[in-house]
């Protein structure tokens, strides 16, 4: 009976042991060792690519806050040098209005001294032969007393006018130094606003994969739009179907898909220059304009007016190369009459972020950039949002 009690208290304890160690397959275990090692792996991946988002948004942002900066001093400059090409202007019309003046007063001052040379010059045997009467010789005196003075006045007038003239030669010259000098610091402040603009749109290319397509996209748009209200409806269209196809690959509802649009920040022209033609006022083509005419210096820098997001850049009809801003609460910026580009479509941009140039003239008048302020796809006078506009 012992015995029996000891063989059956083996066999449940056996079974205890043996339940509690089930043996797992080798193949099994590697599998679940691999699938570990393949989740460590892919969190430590999604770790590195999140912190080189996080490098690639912080070198971006400290890109564009030198582009701003070095925008600011660069338009200082060039808003500089445009006042003294001006001014240069002015002085070499009144050198040549003073030079044609002093030219005139020399031909007068001669006749005159011609005239008094030939009196002088007459012998005095003439006048006993031929003499005047005593009120005649009186009045050849009297006359010669008028001129005399007339003559003194008029040479004290042309030396004062010279003095004038080499003065204002002077003064040219100075504001010719002072603009060829301005003209050396901005060319250094261009060659470095170059390098960060090229720094900038790689390292925005790197944080956005799908540029190449956006700018596809948005090339289809212009050649379909028939004018500046169509494309700006079109490229809004744009916009929501991209946000949904996101939403859609996502298997997410969230309707923050895109970057929120920055905020307004230092509103400002963008382009500092004279304003030729205001709001409503009659453009060049005799129509009421829907915008503002800036007049600038050729190769101008043009900057962003308002925080936002580049929803087109590129060439568009007779308005040429153009770029369009969104803005918060339903505003957009539109900008025409750039010569170089320096931005890329979904780029978010401060206020006063390099976009462009303004184009050469050949025609020899002052090169213009027109923009325009739109409110939910109207456009609204600039005013409202550039109280120095008045």
């Amino acid at each position: 009976m012992r015995i029996i009690t000891v063989f059956i208290i083996t066999i449940m304890f056996s079974g205890l042991v043996s339940a509690q160690t089930v043996p797992v397959p080798q193949s099994k275990r590697e599998a679940i060792g691999d699938l570990d090692a393949r989740v460590e792996r892919y969190k430590k991946e999604q770790k590195e690519l999140e912190e080189k988002a996080q490098s690639i948004e912080s070198d971006l942002n400290n890109t564009k806050d030198k582009l701003v900066e070095v925008a600011a001093s660069i338009q200082k400059n060039e808003s500089a040098l445009q006042r003294i090409e001006r001014q240069i202007s002015d002085l070499e019309q009144d050198r040549e209005a003073m030079q044609n003046s002093l030219e005139e007063d020399r031909k007068s001052i001669a006749r005159l001294i011609t005239a008094l040379e030939r009196i002088r010059r007459v012998p005095p045997e003439a006048m006993i032969a031929r003499p005047e009467a005593p009120i005649d010789t009186a009045r050849s005196a009297m006359l010669l007393g008028d001129i005399l003075p007339a003559i003194h006045k008029q040479s004290q007038a042309l030396k004062e006018k010279l003095q004038k003239l080499a003065d204002l030669n002077a003064d040219l010259q100075a504001k010719r130094e002072d603009a060829q000098s301005r003209a050396a610091d901005l060319k250094g402040e261009q060659d470095k606003l170059e390098k960060l603009v090229a720094e900038r749109t790689q390292l925005f290319v790197q944080a956005n994969a799908d540029i190449k397509q956006r700018q596809a996209q948005i090339k289809e748009a212009s050649a379909q739009a028939k004018n500046l209200s169509d494309l700006v409806q079109r490229l809004e269209e744009e916009r929501t179907r991209n946000q949904r196809a996101q939403q859609e690959k996502q298997g997410s509802t969230r309707m923050a898909v895109y970057k929120p649009i920055p905020g307004a920040g230092n509103v400002q022209l963008p382009l500092r220059g004279i304003i030729q033609t205001h709001y409503n006022q009659t453009d060049s083509f005799g129509a009421k304009s829907q915008g503002v005419t800036i007049e600038g210096r050729s190769g101008a820098l043009i900057v962003a007016p308002m925080g936002g997001i580049i929803r087109f850049a590129g060439y568009f009809k007779n308005y040429g190369n153009m770029v369009i801003l969104e803005h918060e609460n339903g505003y957009h910026s539109l900008i025409a009459g750039l010569e170089k580009v320096d931005t890329v479509v979904d780029q978010s941009v401060s206020a006063g972020e390099p976009l462009g140039h303004l184009y050469s003239s050949s025609s020899g008048k002052p090169p213009t950039l027109y923009y325009e302020l739109r409110h939910n796809g109207k456009a609204v006078n600039p005013a409202e949002k550039f109280g120095n506009l008045g």
